[in-house]
């Protein structure tokens, strides 16, 4: 069973899923591309866009005291962290579909679950 997931077009990033590992092409960030197997995988987490109001509210005192009109909303970008027994990734996921990469997330925790019954 082979399904290609396509995340985004331009750049591309595509996660590819296979039987027993997985491939990730991300034009953007090419060292997160590769081919990985299901049973190296502890953790993946998808993190939505949010605003870092710490850093924000930060900047927003900072411009207060300089004059400076630098401040506002700063966000941390979607992205999806995959961690492995031997390294770990973080893709991001600027400008791509975040419904298919729940998807992905269902699917990658599926398969780590069924390997820790084998």
């Amino acid at each position: 069973m082979k399904e290609t997931v396509e995340l985004r077009n331009k750049p591309e990033l595509k996660i590819i899923l296979n039987q027993n590992e997985f491939e990730i092409i991300d034009a953007s960030e090419p060292k997160n591309s590769g081919i990985y197997s299901f049973g190296h995988i502890k953790k993946v987490k998808l993190n939505a866009e949010k605003t870092n109001w710490l850093f924000s509210t930060f900047t927003i005192i900072v411009d207060l005291f300089t004059g400076i009109a630098g401040g506002g909303k700063f966000k941390d970008k979607a992205n999806l962290e995959v961690e492995m027994a031997n390294q770990n990734l973080k893709i991001w996921l600027i400008d791509a579909d975040f419904e298919k990469a729940k998807k992905v997330i269902e699917i990658l925790n599926g398969k780590k679950q069924n390997l820790k019954g084998i």
